[in-house]
């Protein structure tokens, strides 16, 4: 009395092909991007010349570049050169370093980063 089982291997193939992982990872990174914005500290009311609008995703998803010069000292929170001096005054409210921390421990937007992966790798449904 044997067993047969037969797999096919189609399905999974696909859930988790590069082409399904990339595009999984862009829209979470697109999402994560515009979460963490509230995070972000704003040096300028310009526009053209303020942190938050000075970012991007990367083509692949695999990271939220910032531009601006001072980009790195707002993100670590120290300026000038090794040991630094620790930045203490973010002039916009909610703001601080390491913004990226903020959106991890903030579950509810966290949870909507999850479902944003799972919705572009199109994970859901069969």
């Amino acid at each position: 009395m044997g067993i047969r089982v037969d797999i096919h291997s189609d399905g999974l193939g696909r859930k988790f092909s590069h082409a399904s992982l990339v595009r999984g990872r862009k829209v979470a990174a697109n999402d994560a991007h515009q979460a963490m914005e509230k995070y972000v500290p704003m040096l300028h009311t310009d526009t053209s010349t303020n942190l938050r609008s000075m970012s991007f995703v990367n083509s692949d998803g695999t990271s939220i570049n910032y531009s601006a010069v001072y980009a790195r000292a707002q993100f670590y929170g120290f300026v000038g050169r090794a040991p630094g001096y620790r930045v203490h005054n973010y002039t916009t409210p909610g703001t601080s370093r390491r913004w990226d921390l903020r959106l991890k421990g903030n579950k509810h937007d966290m949870a909507l980063v999850k479902e944003a992966f799972v919705k572009g790798a199109q994970w859901h449904g069969s």
